[in-house]
């Protein structure tokens, strides 16, 4: 014997069946729909080409060149403060320490 779940759905299959049967031009127009759309979408993709890039590469700034609004006496009012840190890796810990180190900066973090 089958479970009531089962049967609820086994009525939802029959009255969505019966729904779809009465609504014939409703059915059809979904169906063509939906295979015009994937057709559109399959053509473009087709046509258009994908450009590849590679990764960028910049050199390396010495910290001495750093732009002025780091050093400006603003933050000694307020604070650079670091919006997210993983805490438990410590190796963002420590790149986060040198960089507070290099750049003599007052930061909250």
């Amino acid at each position: 014997m089958a479970s009531w779940e089962s049967r609820k759905l086994l009525l939802l299959l029959w009255k969505n069946f019966t729904l779809k049967r009465r609504k014939f031009g409703t059915l059809v127009s979904e169906i063509v729909l939906v295979l015009l759309l994937s057709i559109v979408l399959l053509t473009t993709r087709h046509l258009l080409s994908i450009k590849k890039i590679e990764a960028l590469y910049f050199p390396d700034q010495p910290i001495s060149t750093v732009p002025s609004f780091f050093r400006a006496s603003v933050t000694s009012f307020y604070p650079w403060e670091l919006a997210y840190v993983p805490s438990n890796i410590m190796v963002v810990e420590n790149i986060v320490k040198n960089v507070k180190n290099d750049l003599n900066l007052h930061m909250k973090g």
